[in-house]
């Protein structure tokens, strides 16, 4: 009679949430979760690089992209809160990961292995946390505009007047401080991102063999690094100059 109760139980919705979310705080679920997570949240991050790199094409380009997100407010919102959730979801995981390798390893090596992506493996807890409080910092800056230089200036889009993506990023990335905690912001990002990719493959199963591992290592950090660069090049070309008002 028991067993029957508790085949119910199982199939009951509630049942199937208590799986998931034991499967979820599991070894092997936490670092799943994680993966997708992280994946989501780089997928993010190519869609925001091609968008910031209007900013070479010139105001037109930059502004008519903001102004037609502030023209769907459902699908923007929708957006941020689904990013807000992911972010949550992957940092729990993450602090997930670490409480059970803490768990079971209490002692740690006597001697630590030092092999190349030791540095970043070991630092990724913290390098995460340090991006977190950079993106808080861009939200504050370019979202709700509460930080930095904003000169209050409008564009024509669509027969109205819009906010001026083009110079409040002008305004910004002139400040040399600015322009400097965004591009170290980046590096520790690309630094992060090095590793997770890497590692997203691994906690998939996608991993061994001989051949396989060294090009994921390889693709990792290209595309880490390559994004580092090609976000880096935005405040840098702004405060040499590269990039100016028309």
């Amino acid at each position: 009679m028991e067993e029957a109760v508790d085949a119910r139980t199982g199939d009951s919705p509630n049942g199937l949430v208590a799986v998931v979310v034991r499967f979820a705080q599991s070894s092997i679920g936490a670092k799943m979760v994680m993966a997708l997570t992280g994946f989501a949240l780089w997928a993010f991050m190519v869609v925001h690089l091609a968008a910031n790199l209007q900013m070479f094409a010139g105001p037109e380009g930059v502004n008519s992209y903001g102004a037609s997100l502030r023209e769907m407010p459902a699908l923007l919102w929708g957006a941020r809160l689904g990013l807000i959730g992911v972010f949550v979801v992957h940092i729990a995981s993450a602090i997930r990961c670490a409480q059970l390798n803490r768990a079971a390893r209490p002692t740690a090596y006597a001697f630590a292995p030092r092999t190349p992506v030791r540095a970043p493996a070991v630092t990724m807890l913290l390098t995460g946390l340090v991006v977190l409080s950079f993106l808080a910092y861009h939200i504050a800056h370019f979202t709700w505009r509460l930080t930095g230089p904003q000169p209050d200036l409008t564009v024509a889009f669509h027969e109205r007047l819009v906010h001026d993506v083009y110079s409040m990023v002008l305004a910004g990335f002139q400040v040399p401080w600015i322009a400097a905690f965004y591009v170290v912001g980046q590096l520790l990002l690309a630094s992060h991102l090095s590793h997770g990719l890497y590692s997203m493959f691994q906690h998939l199963g996608l991993h061994g063999e001989k051949t396989w591992t060294p090009f994921v290592k390889t693709a990792a950090n290209t595309i880490a690094w390559g994004m580092c660069a090609a976000f880096c090049s935005i405040p840098l070309a702004v405060l040499f100059g590269l990039i100016k008002a028309p």
